[in-house]
């Protein structure tokens, strides 16, 4: 039971740092900074970068 739990902590910190990563992204796209610097920075891949910029496009419209 203790290493699902460890698991499931886990898995919520992943998940929880991938979302500040993606807000910080979205922020510095805002900014007007180049996704491959972008990516750089908050160690992602270009292409989520660009994904979750294209996503924020579609849901500011």
């Amino acid at each position: 039971m203790c290493h699902e739990m460890e698991q499931i902590y886990s898995e919520g910190m992943e998940s929880g740092e991938l979302k500040k990563a993606k807000e910080t992204a979205l922020s510095m796209a805002e900014e007007g900074m180049d996704v491959k610097k972008i990516a750089r920075l908050v160690k992602v891949s270009e292409d989520d970068i660009q994904k979750w910029i294209d996503e924020n496009m579609c849901v500011a419209k």
